[in-house]
């Protein structure tokens, strides 16, 4: 079985589960994105450390957990816990031999994703809605840049980072994620059309800046995959790398613009 049939039959299973917590929302959705965040941070840590500092590990998802709680539950965090738990964190991390700055980058790097996509599914009663359509622009810009990169190829996009990213990939996925975004934001009754295809575009932009920025991450700490949970695919964060960037200023934009 070859590496391409793998990927699809891993995206077969995935997809309908993440799908159907999306829609549903609730407890199954808000699981299924701590998994997700928490899956991220342990990778993060391997791939930064080398190995997996538990104590530091244990801290960081407390955090997260505490956050995905508060946003779900639109409590505003006091200033002065957060100081209190930065303090912590970046004293177990000092006690346990990793490092400062990527305890905390990890930290933020898995929770904004995670509080961006518990916030937006509480956004009014479309919430599911505008998940589910910012998904689409993501997994339509990875499969677009993949096949039109493919069959295209031609001038790399960043070859000191991604060797295999080509420019004819990206504009592929983004005209692809256009044109689903579009779609969808037709279907979801999203308006005005121009405005969600030009957001759609940009979308799949800045889900792309995400995949280089993690390329960069695993080429500056020698590593190949950041994991190997899903077969084909290698870690989440493989997986998720564009979701990690898109889904942040998409909850930002509905919650200082709108």
């Amino acid at each position: 079985m070859n590496n391409l049939t793998i990927r699809i039959l891993s995206a077969g299973v995935m997809l309908p589960i993440a799908v159907g917590a999306i829609l549903y929302g609730g407890l199954p959705y808000f699981l299924l994105v701590v998994l997700m965040a928490g899956l991220i941070l342990f990778e993060w840590d391997n791939i930064c450390e080398g190995r997996t500092p538990w104590l530091l590990f244990a801290v960081q998802v407390a955090g997260l957990l505490a956050a995905a709680y508060a946003t779900s539950e639109a409590i505003s965090p006091k200033g002065e816990w957060v100081a209190a738990y930065v303090a912590v964190l970046l004293l177990v991390a000092w006690r346990s031999g990793a490092s400062l700055v990527w305890g905390l980058v990890g930290l933020l790097y898995a929770v904004l994703p995670g509080v961006g996509l518990i916030y937006l599914r509480h956004y009014e009663e479309q919430g599911g809605l505008i998940v589910l359509w910012m998904m689409i622009i993501v997994w339509s810009m990875d499969t677009g840049a993949y096949f039109a990169g493919k069959k295209i190829g031609g001038p790399k996009l960043a070859p000191r980072i991604s060797p295999k990213k080509t420019w004819a990939g990206l504009i592929g996925g983004m005209v692809f994620a256009g044109i689903t975004g579009t779609l969808a934001a037709y279907v979801m009754a999203f308006t005005p059309l121009l405005m969600m295809a030009v957001a759609a575009c940009l979308m799949a932009l800045w889900s792309q800046v995400g995949d280089l920025v993690e390329s960069a991450l695993k080429r500056h700490f020698n590593v190949k995959d950041s994991g190997a949970i899903i077969p084909g695919h290698g870690g989440v964060m493989d997986r998720v790398d564009g979701i990690i960037f898109v889904a942040p200023v998409v909850a930002a934009y509905y919650y200082f613009m709108l």
